[in-house]
């Protein structure tokens, strides 16, 4: 196991800059099992490193092979008498490759209850009272028709029962909260079903695509940008990506008069698809990008019935193109390059 051993304090993620500005003097370390974001700044030699962790700078020391650059996922393992973080994986080797194979799939709960079915007595109903209606409540939001003026309310309550702050709440102590998130719910399935093999399998796929959209938005790291994904059963994969726009005039924070969103999806009879939206006052542009040209010529065959059933603001552009590819891979190869965004703007 590679471990790192911090040789100068951590802050709470987000407490303070880098060197070590807004320091204050009554220091709290991350909790035990907390997941940190680490980027190795320098390396000194005989095992030391310079990492900033949540924009502090540290000194460490490991006897793992690390080079500047690299991005490492951390977890804390202990705190005393000295804080230990273990390197979980950098993002690269976490997710290239062993990832791809089991994100076949969106956060849908109906394999899952179908393999808990299939036991007597039924799983489910072993599992604590919490847990279940957690995973019952959710399954239940999965099942709502879509195609009202409530689908944005719906969306989110799936979002925010995912559980992606798992380990923010746990880290705040709130762990009643913590424990009410379907997260939760599918770590207590793997820690007492381990044994029941298709269960195991269905459970771990859920939770590594948790895990991949957790490390995303670690890695992104910005207040103005966001990534929700889509737990909706219609949808193979998929996720949103967010970006609040601003600028500075004369030393002030102000929003711009406009907003950039895109949507990432593959769907089961058109495949990949990107649809990118520019809101300002004069109205809304969209561009979709499928994964073929006879795709994006058969939605724009649609353009008209598409346009009516935008409400509320006026539709300036349509535009239809190909180029769309795995949403995925888009989100894999994001994770890697600083500086990237997800979002297309040139709409």
């Amino acid at each position: 196991m590679d471990t790192i051993n911090p040789l100068s304090s951590i802050l709470p993620v987000g407490s303070a800059t880098s060197q070590g500005r807004g320091r204050s003097h009554g220091q709290q370390f991350p909790a035990t099992g907390q997941i940190l974001k680490a980027v190795v700044l320098e390396t000194n030699g005989n095992d030391r490193f310079v990492l900033d962790i949540g924009g502090n700078r540290l000194s460490a020391s490991s006897q793992a092979a690390l080079s500047p650059g690299q991005i490492l996922q951390l977890q804390v393992t202990r705190t005393q008498p000295q804080i230990e973080l273990k390197i979980v994986n950098d993002t690269l080797s976490r997710f290239v490759g062993r990832s791809l194979t089991l994100l076949n799939k969106n956060i849908d709960l109906t394999a899952l209850f179908a393999a808990m079915d299939k036991h007597i007595p039924p799983m489910l109903q072993q599992l604590t009272p919490t847990s279940r209606n957690v995973l019952e409540g959710f399954f239940a939001l999965q099942q709502t028709p879509f195609g009202d003026k409530n689908d944005g309310v719906v969306l989110k309550q799936l979002t925010d029962r995912l559980g992606l702050n798992l380990e923010r709440l746990l880290a705040a102590g709130d762990k009643v909260g913590a424990m009410h998130t379907l997260k939760a719910a599918l770590l207590e399935i793997a820690h007492h079903f381990s044994a029941a093999e298709h269960l195991a399998e269905t459970t771990q796929k859920i939770l590594t695509t948790l895990e991949l959209f957790q490390i995303a938005q670690l890695h992104t790291n910005s207040p103005s940008q966001q990534i929700f994904p889509l737990p909706l059963p219609f949808v193979e994969q998929g996720y949103l990506v967010v970006e609040e726009q601003g600028k500075d005039i004369e030393g002030k924070r102000q929003k711009e008069e406009e907003s950039r969103f895109s949507l990432h999806l593959t769907m089961a009879d058109i495949g990949n698809l990107r649809i990118d939206f520019l809101q300002n006052p004069a109205g809304l542009y969209i561009r979709f990008h499928a994964d073929s040209q006879e795709t994006a010529d058969f939605i724009a065959a649609h353009s008209d019935s598409l346009e009516a059933a935008i409400t509320g603001i006026p539709v300036i552009s349509l535009a239809f193109s190909s180029g769309a590819l795995d949403p995925i891979n888009e989100l894999i190869r994001h994770l890697l390059p600083d500086g990237n965004s997800m979002l297309d703007t040139k709409v």
